[in-house]
């Protein structure tokens, strides 16, 4: 990848991160599964309903994150993070994967989540590449 096309990756990858932080940043501290549920999904059938909005825009900010990551997962130092940075967006991968599949099935929604299945044809994609 050229040093052109990593730091275009990595603007994205900080910019869709900041998206899905913005989108969040209403949830209750301390802010963990029960607090995103509640955001997210509310009490009963007709809040759920109510707040699929919001809902499938915190899917779709989880999935542009999930695909900014995987496009930059094996180059992340090279794209100038910091050792200490990649641990921390791994570990926030795999929070935000977590709490999509936590606040999905609170919700009802028991469908195969469409970042798993990105996910998958990334990592496919990615060992063919390397």
């Amino acid at each position: 990848m050229t040093e052109l096309g990593m730091a275009a990756r990595r603007t994205e990858l900080d910019q869709v991160t900041e998206d899905l932080r913005e989108l969040c940043e209403d949830v209750s501290v301390p802010m963990q599964a029960a607090q995103y549920i509640a955001y997210f999904v509310g009490a009963g059938e007709e809040s759920a309903r109510d707040k699929a909005s919001r809902r499938q825009a915190f899917y779709a900010g989880i999935d542009r994150f999930q695909q900014a990551f995987e496009t930059l997962r094996g180059d992340l130092e090279a794209a100038g993070y910091l050792p200490r940075e990649v641990a921390s967006i791994e570990k926030e991968s795999a929070r935000f994967a977590a709490l999509r599949k936590e606040v999905s099935a609170a919700a009802g929604e028991s469908k195969a989540s469409p970042s798993a299945e990105w996910t998958l044809a990334a990592a496919l994609s990615a060992q063919t590449r390397h």
